[in-house]
């Protein structure tokens, strides 16, 4: 069994119930080994859920780098509205992206600075990737209303707030506040 292995095991369990809801032997059955087993690859339950959060963080950069990469030279409207909806259909399959908001959102109280510190991290580079698309946008007209930053904050706002609907509300809610969200931040730009 490899530290790879116990990583995805926790990775799993800690998007499901949290840092406090897992347990070393929840995730020592998960992989087959011995509680015991896992000190040998990880200091402790800290030391699991740090590395996992880092590799997350990681992992969640190159996918939005990834994505704006690909999609930079689409129309801003669809740029903008496939990154939303990837999100969202993200979230239904994917482990890291559920960890990953689970943990910006009820980071352990006693990780709470550590954490934090990448989330925000994340949050900066992510808004940067897009104001790169943004910046464009107005040097070709693409939107008029608003400058770069603005229109950048405003839609990290928006992707904020389908993340938190995400967790909290489900998929028919998280469309219906989409619609509503996306009707508006698109004719405000």
């Amino acid at each position: 069994m490899t530290s790879q292995s116990i990583k995805d095991a926790a990775l799993v369990l800690f998007a499901e119930h949290g840092y406090n809801g897992t347990s070393l032997s929840q995730i020592a059955a998960e992989t087959g080994l011995k509680k015991q087993s896992i000190y040998s690859h990880f200091e402790s339950k800290d030391a699991l859920f740090l590395q996992v959060l880092k590799d997350t963080f990681s992992a969640e950069l190159h996918n939005r780098e990834t994505y704006v990469n690909e999609q930079f030279d689409n129309p801003l409207d669809e740029f903008l509205l496939d990154a939303v909806r990837s999100t969202i259909d993200r979230f239904e399959h994917d482990s890291r992206l559920k960890f990953w908001l689970r943990v910006s959102f009820f980071p352990p109280a006693h990780l709470y600075e550590q954490t934090v510190k990448l989330v925000y991290s994340y949050i900066d580079q992510v808004d940067e990737l897009y104001l790169k698309r943004f910046e464009q946008a107005v040097e070709q007209k693409e939107i008029t209303r608003q400058d770069a930053k603005t229109a950048t904050l405003a839609f990290s706002a928006l992707i904020d707030s389908i993340c938190v609907e995400l967790v909290y509300g489900g998929a028919e809610r998280t469309e219906r506040k989409l619609e509503a969200a996306w009707a508006v931040y698109w004719a405000g730009i």
